[in-house]
């Protein structure tokens, strides 16, 4: 069973709470990403945001020089190192998003994405279980 820790990126871009959103903008096209964890000055994940969420700047001219933190997701799940890529997967498909952290008592250690886990699973050749076949067991004896 191959986990998290194998495939996570520990080379994460990351923003304070405090930045702007027009200055997260701004890391977001210099490093191609749509999204980062927030964190703070203790290494602490507090949020996560994205380019959903700074779209704001379009629409609001006040929103350009708010903090992240105003605009952030609090509510974000987050993996362990120690978790199955499997649990990932299911992670990705029942909750549609693009990436998730990966986190040890709070700290940030990497990030997970959608992408990482397409790559490894065509390099590798694993196959991992359906997201929805372990919550409806009935279903894999129809199928």
């Amino acid at each position: 069973m191959t986990r998290v820790e194998e495939i996570m990126n520990q080379r994460v871009i990351t923003v304070p709470p405090e930045m702007t959103l027009s200055a997260a903008v701004n890391v977001f096209t210099e490093n191609h990403i749509g999204g980062a964890p927030v964190v703070d000055d203790r290494g602490r994940i507090v949020g996560m945001i994205s380019e959903l969420q700074l779209l704001e700047v379009v629409f609001d001219l006040e929103a350009r020089q708010a903090p992240v933190s105003d605009y952030m997701i609090v509510d974000f799940k987050s993996l362990t190192p120690r978790d199955s890529l499997a649990h990932a997967a299911q992670m990705f498909a029942i909750f549609s998003f693009r990436r998730l952290p990966v986190t040890e008592d709070g700290h940030l250690l990497g990030i997970v994405t959608r992408r990482d886990l397409m790559n490894h699973a065509l390099r590798s050749g694993e196959r991992l279980e359906e997201p929805l076949m372990k919550f409806i067991p009935d279903l894999v004896e129809i199928a």
